[in-house]
């Protein structure tokens, strides 16, 4: 094993070899099984709880355990651990092997209470150490003597496990990936997919049809369905052990674009009312999103094509975070000219609101369709 050290070897480079190791354990999403090749001696050291999921042993830093078992550390034991801080909990235990850092008694008494009280706690978190950004700074005090992250230390700011070593050119090289990530996000090129997967699922929809020739004001509700289907094999089914299944596919299933299902019903006035549906496919393309129409259950002509961009250019969160993305769009049949205006409000990767909007112009056409969707939790 080979580890880069904090100081000069004496061939020069900065890579020190440990040669008496037994094994290296490489594991995640574990039950862990250590009574059956660990001592009894050694599982009580460790208070160790075979039920405990949550964190099964009581460990300095959840690494360490020097005063009892000087050679032995541990990286990664308790739920919903990062590998940034899996990297420094190896980087703590080889230097506290080597030589090359120092913790005082004191310091390894502290730790080791305060993982018992997590241990014990009542109730418990739904992680042992939920704040990542604080615990991975704490374990980077203990290894490195300068303050890091070296990078984005302000409040808000994003942090990457690479800005915690010691390798500056590697950091750097990281902040800049970041900051080019960001601007690919900007440009709008994510977009799509971003807005695609949000809409997914069932809501409930109002939509209101203002002709302004005659002013009269139609409505239509009722549900909206986005869902994803799949390009299926020739072979729909297949027989198992002399049993028909269906939608058992030998080949792994070809993604498919969305699609939109609407059923309601369409208000012409109190006493005319009758049923009504429509379909359309949205595919992303590139930095746009695609809508077809459907007829007959299959795909037909393009409709729209959207590219979403931030409402404005200035975003700083609106309430609870959530922002607008906004895209125009418009499609002439035959005489009549359809301007079509798309909103989706976004909270992270999730849409809380949909408002599509139709501005129809023709020789016998002058109106507005307005239609507000909600998600429907039923």
């Amino acid at each position: 094993l080979q580890i880069e050290s904090k100081q000069q070897c004496r061939d020069g480079s900065d890579l020190m070899s440990i040669d008496d190791i037994d094994h290296v354990i490489c594991c995640t999403g574990f039950i862990s099984n250590l009574e059956s090749f660990l001592s009894p001696q050694i599982i009580d050291a460790l208070e160790y709880d075979s039920e405990d999921s949550f964190s099964p042993l009581t460990l300095a830093w959840d690494t360490l355990h020097p005063s009892s078992l000087p050679n032995m550390a541990f990286c990664g034991m308790y739920r919903g651990p990062y590998m940034g801080i899996v990297e420094l909990q190896a980087r703590i235990a080889a230097g506290v092997m080597n030589g090359s850092v120092s913790i005082s008694c004191e310091e390894v008494k502290s730790a080791l209470e305060i993982s018992r009280s997590i241990r014990t706690a009542t109730p418990k978190a739904q992680f042992p150490h939920f704040d990542y950004i604080g615990y991975i700074d704490t374990l980077a005090k203990l290894f490195y003597d300068d303050c890091y992250p070296i990078f984005n230390v302000n409040i808000g700011d994003v942090v990457l496990p690479s800005f915690y070593q010691a390798n500056e050119e590697i950091s750097e090289k990281s902040k800049q990936e970041l900051e080019t990530e960001f601007l690919r996000g900007q440009d709008g090129s994510r977009m799509p997919n971003i807005v695609l997967q949000s809409i997914l699922g069932k809501w409930s929809f109002e939509r209101y049809i203002m002709h302004f020739q005659t002013n009269k004001v139609e409505r239509v509700y009722g549900t909206v369905n986005y869902s994803k289907y799949f390009e299926r094999t020739s072979n729909d089914e297949e027989e198992i052990d002399g049993d028909l299944v269906g939608h058992i596919f030998k080949h792994p299933a070809k993604e498919r674009p969305v699609l939109y299902r609407e059923d309601g019903v369409y208000e012409l006035s109190p006493t005319q009312k009758f049923d009504v549906f429509r379909e359309y496919e949205y595919e992303c393309n590139k930095d746009v999103l695609d809508i077809f129409f459907v007829e007959g259950g299959k795909r037909a002509h393009l409709f729209l094509s959207l590219k979403f961009v931030p409402e404005t250019l200035s975003w700083n969160g609106g309430h609870n975070g959530e922002y607008w993305v906004k895209a125009t769009s418009d499609h002439l049949c035959i005489k009549d000219l359809y301007n079509a205006t798309f909103r989706v409000k976004l909270n992270g990767l999730s849409a809380s609101e949909i408002v599509i909007k139709y501005r129809v112009k023709g020789p016998s056409k002058d109106y507005e369709s307005t239609t507000i969707l909600k998600p429907s939790w039923s």
